[in-house]
């Protein structure tokens, strides 16, 4: 698999390359760390704590939007770290505007940048893609191909 890449704005790539994003820093080693073991389809939905609020991993389940119907968000506290578990996703990415409006809520590290225009970038179980935190827009949990469910995992890694 070839990477892909925009600088500043995301990266996406493959699992087995997962190793090489832990010189990023010691939180992005403890994250790719929890990536790496080979219980995750196992893990229930949930919160896991990998090393406090500075990172942590999501479980999540969730219905798939059709594609274009997802709302781009932001973070600025955090990295997004995402990894499909079972089901293709196709994630809207973008570069967001810092002088568009944003009603930015600190408290939950999180605002919808409606209007921030997005490409698909579809995700495939093996592959994880990073969300630069104030520069990438994206728009999770959709589908070109119609209804359907994903199991993920995310990541929170504080920059």
């Amino acid at each position: 698999m070839t990477m892909e890449k925009k600088d500043g704005v995301y990266v996406k790539d493959a699992l087995a390359n997962a190793g090489e994003y832990a010189g990023y820093g010691a939180h992005f080693a403890k994250a790719v760390a929890f990536l790496q073991r080979g219980d995750l389809m196992d893990l229930p939905v949930g919160r896991y704590e990998i090393d406090g609020s500075d990172v942590y991993a999501m479980v999540q389940e969730a219905d798939l939007k059709p594609w274009g119907s997802g709302r781009p968000e932001l973070h600025r506290a955090y990295f997004d770290i995402q990894l499909p578990l079972s089901g293709e996703e196709t994630i809207g990415v973008g570069e967001f505007d810092p002088s568009a409006p944003c009603d930015f809520d600190e408290a939950n590290d999180f605002c919808f940048c409606d209007g921030t225009p997005v490409e698909p970038m579809t995700l495939r179980p093996g592959e994880f893609a990073i969300f630069n935190p104030s520069t990438c827009a994206h728009a999770p949990c959709c589908s070109r191909q119609g209804a359907g469910k994903i199991r993920k995992i995310v990541v929170k890694v504080r920059k």
